[in-house]
């Protein structure tokens, strides 16, 4: 039994409902995003004290320690810990219980609260972690608050709950490599992911303004290219030099820290395109580069070409590169990128044309295919999978690849038929650097003209009707990106996440029957309160 300091303060005021919202109370059904497969709600309130212990054993009690932890800043207080598999009354129970996948599966849970305790099951660790999500959205929204209020004692109203995901895959992305991120506001993103229970963060790493990741073997990807001049069109700020990189140590924290929200990050190194930065450190890589050693560093941005040479030594380069990643990141996805190369660069280049000759390709578009089959064999052998953006497609796709669907869901469709695993992230629904208004003058910048508002996130549906049911379980899920050229702060960042994150994970989590916009919207006005209380900057409804 571990026993943790019990709360001192004296018990002042109960919070039993959750405040008003726009002169209205409250409707009686909780507002919990994303909206749980099944709920029952009853009359009658748990209600959580300084007294209350939070009873739990094994690999359940790390969970309760997290249900303490969540609590802790708004009570002003810690609760009890009893490690111990009997449930007594007044006491928050957490267990793990094989039985229950049958029901739920192995990411869901089940949640039963009474007057006399509040019981949560679950059959892996990370359902008893949505299930504490969901238990925090039961209590008002001041519980979100970093630092203690009034009221040490809180009611939870009774309610039974059985959920569990749709996909697996429920994800979004950041982008370091445009604006670098810094760990502290990475953290802070990871936060508010998993309260809505997102699971993967696919994170950005490199790009042509920027190599953010420390690599031992290569250190002046770092040393040099972590050092951006802008040249991006669309920033005021041209004549600015971005700089930051993250460490290993820096992304080992960063890696323990998500694994204990359950989120699995997903690091993402481009190739063959979208690797300026890798050639401004190492021009060897590049296509008809190999003079700019011979340039001043800051003259090297821009002459490029933004692709690099898949000769045999470069692609050891990035096998190199590639292990290192796979050293620091327990995910079994790695993601390469391969969008938008500029192959053309390779159908000109007589260096190029005599590899394809060589390697007895028809052309630039089966030596991209070449080039990413030769990354997905070298990830497989370490027991890896390689994912990579829709163009990985053109010129075959590699035996192992899982197909990231951005230029629409026609890449997906094909993948998934052709029997690949497929995320699918289209521009159309899933793109937040994209405005949340077509008026200008109340948003920050957005990502060209193209306009995504909540309500169209909120009709986004991962399974095109294209494909039959068997081809639709190779859908693992969607993502959303927020791509980082106009994002320079957490504050932006997280304006153009929020709501519209809202609205994605509705639709990766809850069942497609229960998609109700009317009633999302309802439960959306107070899970704001929410979010304002934790802080997050989020954009206001119209």
């Amino acid at each position: 039994m571990s026993h943790i300091r019990r709360c001192i303060a004296p018990l002042v005021g109960v919070l039993v409902a959750a405040p008003l919202c726009g002169g209205r109370a409250l409707a009686e059904t909780p507002a919990i995003i994303p909206r749980p497969v099944d709920m029952k709600v009853s009359k009658g309130e748990f209600r959580i004290s300084g007294k209350t212990q939070v009873v739990a054993t094994g690999q359940a009690a790390a969970e309760g320690a997290k249900l303490i932890d969540a609590l802790a800043p708004a009570m002003g207080c810690r609760l009890q810990l009893v490690e111990s598999a009997l449930s007594k009354p007044g006491a928050i129970a957490l267990s793990l219980d094989p039985s229950l996948k049958a029901k739920v599966g192995t990411e869901g849970y089940t949640l039963r609260v009474t007057a006399e305790r509040i019981e949560l099951r679950a059959v892996k660790p990370f359902g008893l972690y949505y299930g504490i999500q969901t238990l925090r959205q039961l209590l008002p929204p001041a519980v979100f608050r970093n630092a203690p209020v009034t009221s040490v004692a809180w009611n939870v109203p009774c309610v039974e709950i059985t959920d569990y995901p749709r996909f697996q895959w429920r994800g979004l992305l950041i982008d370091p490599a445009r604006h670098f991120i810094p760990k502290r506001d990475m953290m802070r993103f990871i936060d508010a992911m998993a309260l809505h229970k997102f699971n993967r963060l696919q994170i950005h790493l490199t790009d042509h303004q920027g190599w953010r990741i420390e690599i031992r073997k290569y250190p002046l990807l770092t040393q040099v290219g972590s050092r951006m001049h802008n040249t991006l069109g669309q920033r005021r700020d041209r004549a600015k030099i971005y700089g930051g990189y993250y460490t290993q140590d820096d992304l080992r924290e960063l890696v323990r820290y998500a694994a204990l929200r359950h989120v699995t990050i997903v690091p993402e190194i481009e190739m063959p395109g979208h690797t300026g930065a890798a050639i401004v450190a190492y021009p060897r890589l590049g296509v008809g580069t190999a003079s700019l050693s011979d340039v001043p560093i800051e003259k090297r941005w821009g002459r490029t070409g933004g692709i690099i040479a898949p000769r045999p030594e470069t692609v050891a380069f990035l096998k190199d590169v590639l292990d290192e990643v796979a050293e620091l990141f327990p995910s079994e996805f790695i993601h390469i990128g391969g969008d938008e190369a500029n192959i053309g660069r390779w159908a000109a280049d007589p260096e190029m044309q005599a590899l394809i000759k060589s390697l007895k390709l028809k052309d630039a578009h089966e030596l991209h295919s070449w080039f990413i089959k030769q990354l997905d064999a070298h990830l497989t052998r370490r027991g890896r999978r390689l994912v990579g953006w829709d163009e990985i497609l053109q010129g075959g796709l590699a035996p192992g690849a899982t197909v990231m669907s951005w230029r629409g869901t026609g890449g997906g469709i094909a993948a998934a038929k052709a029997g690949h695993d497929v995320v699918m992230a289209p521009t159309s629904h899933t793109y937040f650097d994209y405005r949340q208004t077509s008026d200008k003058s109340s948003d920050p910048p957005g990502f060209g003209g193209s306009v995504i508002p909540l309500a169209k996130v909120y009709t986004f549906e991962p399974i095109p009707k294209e494909i039959n049911a068997a081809q639709a379980g190779h859908i693992l899920g969607g993502q959303a990106q927020l791509w980082g050229e106009l994002m320079p702060n957490e504050r932006h960042r997280e304006f153009m996440a929020y709501p519209r994150a809202c609205a994605m994970i509705e639709t990766l989590w809850s069942p497609k029957q229960h998609r109700d916009y009317k009633n999302f919207l309802t439960r959306l006005r107070p899970h704001l309160q929410r979010l304002q209380a934790a802080g997050i900057h989020f954009r206001r409804l119209d």
